[in-house]
């Protein structure tokens, strides 16, 4: 039998009574990452007719040994959903790989005798907590589905492909379709945060960003931004925040993630412009990049590529955008990043952590104050000023993913008080430019020399030329000098590790 591929879950052992007998035959047993069933050939074959050996997206897995008699079956403990006994027999709902990319729910049913019930209920019950570990059981769910984002398919990839992940792990699920841009910020500003334990967002990176300032608006938005966990499903067309939290690109399989995943502390960074303050999670950018980003709007049917696409015409023209820039770096040195990063990334995830967290922000339920005000006020004596006439690109991202195949910041962290900023020489030459987006798919980019990352807690950025683009987690802004300073774990979102992203880290 093979167990190669399965998930472990963080925190989870499974204990030393872990085994039961159903219907005479067949032996159920609790490994330390799987549930393994022998069984007569037979009865297995009636019992689980999608008994499969299909690899999907790495973690989820089914596999099947054979020997004269009895077969030997193993169910990954990371896809098992649900354990219920009826009054009439044993059923185990769990995913299985339907396609390459794609998970299915599918069900083993034991007929149970009334006077084997109780030690079969206690076991169920054992099943399910070793089989969630640290995740909550059965969560509370806000699905906000934006029928208009992406390419307008956000509705039936919800039904299809989440709804019956959810339903299968008996999740309080309450569906509201958004109607319009900013509905979201409405919704989560009025939302009772006691009814839910997550927002899930079917969307690309829009939607969250909404949610969070939604909650951010609210009076109690420290509290509720506390509470309430992000979670999102990768229905649009960047879909950065659910390749970083729950590492795919499939809405069945992002469903599942959620349903495991485990309540992490988040980064928010507030952006101030003039009178305005909001929230940012993903990036900021100005140069290249905001070109790139919303100067391709109008060819967003391309997907991702559209990125791609924009980056090589712009490549072709001018790229330099100047500005005054000033940075609070706290590291600038890429080997004392890549040692920060291995420090953060070698934590174990404390669900204990959590319940602290959330009675500090009862107690002091207003958003952070700034602590180095707002860009309308004197700048800090103590911040690095660096030379922007000849920028090229400045990105600024609270995550590591930015679309599929970019981990454009790979020592980003969710929780370590820090945002990562790359700043870009706009004279190098067209051949090192590629060069540069050619690696950042391979995870060369960090080292190259002409990449320079600092991770700092704010920066203030002054665009010298009177048009262009500044994008703040993809959304556009108005053209004008920005500051943004970091709150270390203000936000929640679900992620599958509680620690890092679901993305290789620097090299």
């Amino acid at each position: 039998m093979s167990t190669s591929d399965y998930q472990e879950l963080p925190g989870t052992q499974a204990p030393h009574d872990s085994s039961v007998v159903v219907d005479k035959s067949v032996s159920l047993t609790l490994g330390s990452d799987s549930l393994v069933i022998i069984a007569p050939s037979s009865l297995l074959a009636v019992y689980n007719p999608l008994d499969v050996t299909v690899r999907c997206t790495g973690s989820n897995r089914v596999s099947r040994a054979e020997s004269k008699s009895n077969t030997t079956h193993a169910i990954s403990l990371y896809n098992v959903l649900d354990a219920e006994v009826t009054p009439s027999e044993l059923v185990i709902t769990y995913a299985v790989p339907s396609s390459k990319n794609d998970v299915v729910v599918t069900a083993l049913r034991y007929p149970v005798p009334v006077k084997e019930r109780p030690a079969v209920e206690a076991w169920a019950q054992t099943l399910l907590n070793v089989a969630y570990g640290n995740a909550q059981q059965r969560k509370r769910l806000k699905v906000l589905v934006n029928p208009f984002g992406g390419k307008g398919t956000a509705a039936s990839l919800y039904q299809k492909y989440a709804a019956p992940i959810f339903a299968a792990a008996r999740c309080h699920v309450d569906v509201q379709n958004t109607e319009h841009r900013g509905h979201a910020i409405e919704i989560a500003k009025n939302l009772d945060i006691n009814l839910y334990d997550a927002i899930v967002t079917c969307s690309g990176d829009g939607l969250p960003y909404e949610v969070f300032n939604g909650l951010g608006e609210r009076p109690n938005a420290r509290e509720a931004l506390a509470k309430i966990a992000l979670a999102p499903l990768p229905c649009g067309s960047g879909n950065g925040i659910t390749w970083n939290c729950l590492g795919t690109g499939s809405v069945s399989v992002a469903a599942l993630a959620i349903v495991k995943g485990l309540r992490t502390p988040l980064d928010l960074i507030s952006v101030t412009q003039k009178g305005t303050r909001t929230l940012s999670f993903l990036s900021q950018s100005f140069g290249i990049v905001a070109d790139c980003d919303l100067g391709t709007d109008n060819i967003r049917w391309m997907g991702a590529a559209r990125f791609t696409y924009g980056f090589l015409v712009r490549l072709l023209s001018s790229t330099i955008y100047p500005c005054s820039l000033s940075i609070k770096t706290e590291i600038g040195d890429k080997k004392a990043i890549k040692e920060h990063y291995a420090k953060f990334a070698s934590r174990e995830f404390d669900p204990a952590l959590d319940a602290p967290r959330i009675a500090a922000a009862q107690q002091s339920p207003a958003l952070p104050d700034l602590k180095y005000g707002t860009v309308s006020d004197d700048l800090p004596t103590d911040w690095e000023i660096v030379p922007g006439e000849n920028i090229g690109n400045f990105y600024a991202g609270n995550m590591a993913i930015m679309t599929k195949d970019t981990n454009f910041f790979p020592a980003s962290l969710p929780n370590d008080g820090l945002m990562d900023i790359v700043t870009i020489d706009g004279n190098i030459g067209r051949a090192t430019s590629l060069k540069m987006m050619n690696e950042v798919s391979t995870g060369g980019f960090f080292g190259l020399p002409d990449v320079y990352i600092r991770k700092a807690t704010a920066f203030r950025l002054v665009p010298h030329e009177k048009e262009g683009y500044i994008s703040i987690d993809g959304e556009s802004v108005p053209f004008e000098a920005f500051q943004c300073e970091i709150h270390q774990g203000l936000g929640t979102v679900l992620t599958k590790s509680g620690v890092i992203y679901e993305a290789e880290g620097p090299k």
